[in-house]
């Protein structure tokens, strides 16, 4: 056998012999990836971006969550829902797999799952969070009494208008939208401003718009539970309208249940949403529903994992 040949026989036995390791050591490298897979009590780190499974109003495929900022900026390609909140920082999420601080059905749906694998989890509400709490679709008349005069603090003033406390004084209601003067003025003994009254005084069949559907003034009475007097207003909301907490502020008036939300939101119970929906109509009530928007629904999150800790 010449040296030529020999030499070249040499080249593809190492060839072959360097493909077969690169082969072999990607192969293992793979295999011991594909072993990791996430069980109970290990802790991971995720990115995901949680929707609403599709199907109607309440279940329309929007974004309530994410871990992802590109995402949580993103309004064109991910429509929000209207509980989404962004957040100063985004990073993916860190958890003890089986710990319970998760969902049932998030804790349930990445089990087996390996590093750099993405995969859709869908949860049912039963694995999720639960089922919308019946109190909390709270019924609200459409007929609606608002003081004529209404007397607030100065700080309260100072908080609305910017206009110099002169008795007469037209303005324009800050929430309301309709006009309002300065009635009266009371002071403490120092002569400093106590508080201011108001008369509100919008007019008689006019219409106003500040809850996303049209409000009529059915009625002034001066003469009603003096010195308030009355306006009495006729609602005409219609269903999937939303209420933030503003609005149900304004909204509560002669409602306990409402007056109750409120409290509830202002303590921080997150089993209370800060922005109700109008839910169902009926002749002469409405509901509005004030379960946080996750509750009662199919959740999808697109879960991706970046690190496995076994436990």
């Amino acid at each position: 056998m010449s040296k030529k040949i020999f030499g070249i026989i040499v080249v593809i036995v190492i060839i072959v012999s360097s493909v077969t390791a690169y082969w072999y050591t990607q192969k293992k490298e793979e295999k011991g990836k594909a072993i990791m897979k996430i069980e109970v009590g290990d802790t991971v780190k995720v990115n995901y971006t949680g929707r609403f499974a599709e199907g109607n109003f309440f279940d329309n495929g929007t974004v309530f969550d994410t871990s992802i900022k590109s995402v949580a900026n993103d309004d064109i390609n991910y429509s929000k829902a209207y509980s989404f909140k962004s957040r100063d920082s985004y990073s993916p999420l860190e958890f003890e797999v089986g710990e319970g601080k998760m969902i049932k059905g998030f804790d349930e749906g990445v089990l087996n799952m390996t590093v750099g694998e993405t995969k859709n989890i869908t949860v049912p509400f039963e694995k999720g969070y639960g089922e919308p709490h019946k109190g909390l679709f709270i019924n609200v008349s459409k007929n609606q009494s608002v003081p004529l005069f209404e007397t607030i603090t100065k700080e309260e003033y100072d908080n609305h208008y910017s206009e110099n406390i002169i008795i007469g004084m037209p303005m324009t209601h800050y929430f309301w939208g309709w006009n309002i003067s300065i009635f009266d003025i009371n002071y403490y003994d120092d002569n400093t401003i106590k508080n201011i009254t108001m008369w509100n005084n919008p007019d008689m069949n006019s219409t106003i718009n500040v809850f996303g559907w049209e409000t009529k003034i059915v009625e002034k009475i001066s003469s009603y539970n003096p010195p308030e007097g009355r306006i009495l207003l006729r609602h005409n909301p219609s269903e999937n309208i939303t209420i933030d907490k503003e609005k149900t502020e304004f909204l509560r008036v002669d409602n306990e249940a409402l007056n109750y939300i409120i409290s509830q939101i202002n303590i921080g119970n997150k089993s209370i949403s800060n922005i109700g929906i109008v839910y169902l109509i009926d002749k002469d009530t409405f509901t509005v529903d004030y379960n946080p928007e996750v509750v009662g629904k199919t959740l999808i999150f697109e879960v991706t994992i970046i690190s496995i800790s076994k436990g």
